[in-house]
């Protein structure tokens, strides 16, 4: 019976998941920083830019743009399309958190929710 009740559950993919909660690429870049045991202040000299620009990049005020990309590659060694494909999915994220938020709000019935919450998913 255990067996049965498992099997006609639906199957859930990565892809169709609507992420908790999501992370801005400062993080990342905050992560980096420990980790090389630099300040952030090493990092704007090495990127040219002012410590204000790179804390606000860092705290989640400003988001990494393609010029930022760049700098950041030559400053630290990795690729800007890393740190691009990283600000695009907290972007998708971002939306698709909030999506889900307002389907959970509306006051629609719950098979439209659930057929909403399909096409949000697919996005």
């Amino acid at each position: 019976m255990k067996y049965l009740s498992i099997m006609s559950k639906k199957r859930e993919f990565a892809n169709d998941m609507i992420p908790g909660n999501t992370y801005h690429p400062g993080e990342y870049i905050k992560d980096e920083l420990e980790a090389r045991n630099m300040s952030q202040q090493e990092l704007a000299r090495k990127m040219k830019v002012s410590k204000s620009e790179i804390s606000l990049v860092i705290n989640g005020h400003r988001n990494i743009n393609p010029k930022i990309a760049v700098l950041l590659e030559l400053a630290l060694g990795i690729d800007a399309e890393i740190w691009m494909n990283l600000q695009v999915n907290h972007d998708i994220d971002l939306i698709k958190i909030k999506m889900r938020d307002s389907i959970k709000k509306a006051k629609i019935s719950k098979s439209k929710k659930e057929k909403f919450k399909k096409l949000v998913a697919a996005a």
